[in-house]
């Protein structure tokens, strides 16, 4: 019964986090849908891939990266062991000394943007004249975001510590809120151009900030400016961030290296839109569910841990991917087969062209067959992490992340692949790297707690004969709808033959995904039924 009320907890918990980041992920795709309208491409790659999703959120996740799964774990056993001042004298050292850092690193964007272009790009100002300016210019006036952009990545997780989940993930679709609000009244209103972008990105910053403090209105009276080097608290963190430095640069080097240096060799225009558009869907879904998911997770595994409950945390890991694997490998399926008329349905007209529309499609296909993989790993980072094994998830990634690297390098730059086999090289290098790296995690997992049960096999059996009905019903619908209502010809794109076409193959793929998954679906009904 204890085991039913816990796996209840988490599902709430799971919950409430999957409805604050469907609203942040349907904002980040109405995002996209508006910045595809108003933005050609030769202003969304310098200010949306490169300035924002490039210089600015690979610096934000860094120490996001680094503060998630470090700080939690001692905030929580500071409150436990120490009482809550304890607790917030620990997270006032960290805040002071992360706002002194990101001035630093802020104000270096402002005064030296070309030092940032040259580092994650191949653009020269004769390369790219007026797109080069454009790019300096974005990234002095967004500097200051990235301020409060990751003094809110402490402020998340202070607010998980505190089971608030809602307003922690609330807190980033503020920030696509007021993107939104920059692109549609600011471009589409006062046609202020890319400056209203810019606008939205600075306000929606702050916004994040503003909304967790909401949240953590009742403990706003801990909060002080500290610098307390000798905190042992503050000190374990630190410790604890060491092994995961190297491995979260290398995840972002991989990351910058594979989405946009390697693909500014190509000078082909529309590549990195396409590539950036691709990636939107498979983000979407990750931090709906799985993401949603390890954040309400880690709270309970650290208990676990600090309990030594092995056993259990073997029992909440493993039924966990489970079921995530149950769900999304047939969602990665359909998905994968349907990525076509998804991607030209969502991003094609305003200033997106046909060509830059089927090239994000093709991207998207390879991209969310990731899903499955980037699933488990999401559950199982957080039960090493837990259980702060930073080594060994830092050594695994490094390792995993290097092959997709060399992929790139290799294709790209030495054999000289097509601008249209690159987005597909890069796209299927980053995903099988992420299926090695979740089998080597299940393995190594395992060694210290039970995750695999002795039915694995025969599960898996059954698994991949749904998957390969799931592939078949859906393609043949969809193939079958395309052929009697074709949607793109020479008169141009007909959006209500593709929202058929995509109907058609979605309902023939779920009807197959139901009708093999009724057992387990009356299982765990009957499960959390019992956990209430």
């Amino acid at each position: 019964m204890a085991s039913h009320s816990l796996f209840s907890k988490i599902f709430r918990a799971s919950t409430i986090v999957a409805v604050a980041h469907l609203l942040l992920k349907f904002s980040g795709l109405i995002q996209a849908r508006c910045a595809t309208q108003f933005l050609g491409a030769d202003v969304y790659e310098p200010v949306m891939v490169i300035a924002f999703a490039g210089v600015l959120n690979t610096l934000f996740l860094i120490g996001q990266e680094l503060i998630h799964p470090s700080f939690l774990s001692v905030f929580l056993q500071e409150k436990e062991e120490r009482g809550e001042q304890s607790a917030w004298n620990f997270a006032n050292t960290t805040l002071s000394v992360q706002t002194l850092l990101l001035i630093a690193v802020s104000a270096s964007i402002a005064c030296f943007p070309d030092f940032y272009i040259s580092l994650f790009t191949n653009w020269t100002r004769e390369s790219h004249g007026a797109e080069y300016q454009l790019l300096r210019r974005s990234l002095q006036v967004l500097s200051p975001a990235l301020l409060f952009l990751s003094l809110g990545s402490t402020t998340y997780v202070i607010l998980n510590g505190y089971k608030k989940f809602f307003l922690s993930a609330f807190g980033d679709a503020s920030t696509k809120i007021c993107i939104i609000l920059g692109l549609l009244v600011g471009a589409g209103i006062y046609k202020m151009d890319y400056r209203a972008l810019l606008l939205g990105i600075v306000v929606g910053s702050v916004a994040k900030v503003g909304t967790h403090l909401v949240g953590l209105w009742g403990k706003l009276h801990y909060l002080r400016w500290r610098l307390d080097w000798k905190s042992p608290a503050f000190r374990a963190m630190l410790w604890l961030m060491l092994p995961l430095l190297a491995g979260v640069l290398f995840a972002k080097v991989r990351d910058n290296f594979n989405n946009i240096y390697i693909l500014t060799h190509l000078k082909q225009s529309g590549v990195l839109m396409a590539n950036d558009l691709g990636r939107r869907l498979y983000s979407s879904i990750q931090w709906l569910v799985p993401y949603s998911l390890q954040i309400a997770l880690y709270p309970f595994l650290c208990e676990m841990v600090s309990k030594n409950d092995r056993e259990r945390l073997g029992e909440v890991l493993g039924k966990s991917c489970g079921i995530l694997l149950m769900v999304f490998i047939p969602v990665a399926i359909i998905l994968s087969i349907l990525s076509q008329p998804i991607a030209v349905l969502g991003f094609y007209g305003g200033k997106t062209g046909l060509e830059i529309a089927q090239w994000a499609g093709l991207s998207m296909c390879c991209y969310t067959m990731v899903l499955p993989a980037s699933a488990v790993e999401c559950v199982l980072m957080q039960g090493f992490f837990a259980d702060r094994r930073m080594v060994a998830v830092t050594v695994i990634g490094i390792v995993c992340s290097s092959l997709s690297v060399l992929a790139s390098w290799i294709f790209i730059v030495f054999v000289g692949v097509t601008p249209e086999q690159s987005l597909v090289v890069v796209a299927l290098g980053f995903t099988l790297s992420r299926y090695l790296k979740s089998l080597i995690l299940t393995i190594y997992m395992n060694r210290k707690v039970p995750l695999v049960s002795k039915g694995i096999w025969t599960a898996s059996g059954k698994t991949a004969a749904l998957a390969i009905l799931t592939a078949g019903a859906t393609y043949l619908a969809y193939a079958w709808c395309r052929g009697i209502l074709p949607a793109v010809d020479a008169e141009g794109v007909s959006r209500g033959r593709l929202l058929l076409q995509l109907c058609a193959g979605c309902f023939a793929g779920l009807l197959v995904v139901l009708a093999g998954n009724l057992s387990a679906i009356r299982q765990w009904k009957q499960h959390f039924s019992r956990g209430r």
